[in-house]
């Protein structure tokens, strides 16, 4: 069996082992349910224009046996102040985005408590912007669904937005929950339209401090431990919804 994986940064964000992250546990629980070997292919993809022709040709390239498509909060509800900057009149704005941008992808960066009390000054001096609109992401994602559902062999799955665990002010941390709230009911109700197997998050989420790396966003081995339950749930539905057993 392959799996194509559109995946989020918590794929391979941070000191976490491979045999710990939560696509490597699915991958060997479903080897275990089909009792044959399991092949994972890792992909992102950000839910811009391109993001369904993207996600088509990896599906024509890879010939997957199943998709698992993996929505993420962080598209509609992470407050990110170089966005805010960006869209400033600051000379060199774009570029000072850019680069904070690519500062924050970087995990000695990100776990650095001084570069987290920096995000989070510069969210009340400089403001923020979000980079989608729940509207606008949900849009793409179900463009991209529809497009995987011409290949009718393939089974379908997908994971709903995992809220932020990341400490916020007060006002931020409402508006950013009902930003993904509302993101995960308009998913919820493309897959029922799409009969397309879906898993919202769960009343365990957001994921515990216990749970988080140091730089508070992306899941630690506990983390995946747990989503690794709800993603293995939704695409063993999947799969036998698409291959159901044989009546003997």
């Amino acid at each position: 069996m392959k799996i194509l994986r559109i995946g989020i940064s918590d794929d391979h964000f941070g000191p976490v082992r491979m045999e710990e992250r939560s696509w490597y546990i699915v991958q060997e629980r479903m080897a275990e349910v089909l009792k044959e070997p399991v092949e994972t292919v890792r992909k992102t993809a950000w839910p811009n224009d391109a993001y369904p022709d993207v996600i088509e040709r990896w599906v024509e390239r890879e010939q997957p046996d199943a998709v698992f498509v993996c929505a993420a909060s962080y598209w509609v509800s992470f407050p990110s102040a170089p966005r805010a900057v960006e869209s400033s009149r600051l000379p060199f704005a774009r570029q000072l985005s850019a680069a904070a941008a690519r500062l924050s992808t970087r995990p000695a960066i990100a776990h650095n408590s001084a570069f987290r009390l920096a995000r989070r000054l510069a969210l009340r001096t400089v403001g923020y912007r979000y980079f989608f609109e729940p509207e606008e992401a949900a849009a793409r994602v179900e463009a991209a669904l529809r497009r995987i559902l011409r290949h009718e062999e393939v089974a379908v799955a997908l994971r709903g937005p995992v809220p932020l665990g990341l400490p916020l002010p007060a006002r931020i941390a409402v508006e950013s929950r009902r930003r993904c709230d509302e993101f995960d009911r308009l998913l919820a109700g493309i897959c029922e339209r799409l009969h397309v197997a879906y898993q919202p998050p769960g009343p365990d989420e957001p994921p515990s401090p216990a749970e988080l790396q140091s730089d508070l966003t992306h899941v630690n081995a506990a983390g995946h431990a747990r989503r690794a339950e709800h993603e293995f749930d939704v695409l063993l539905r999947a799969w036998t919804a698409h291959h159901p057993p044989a009546n003997h």
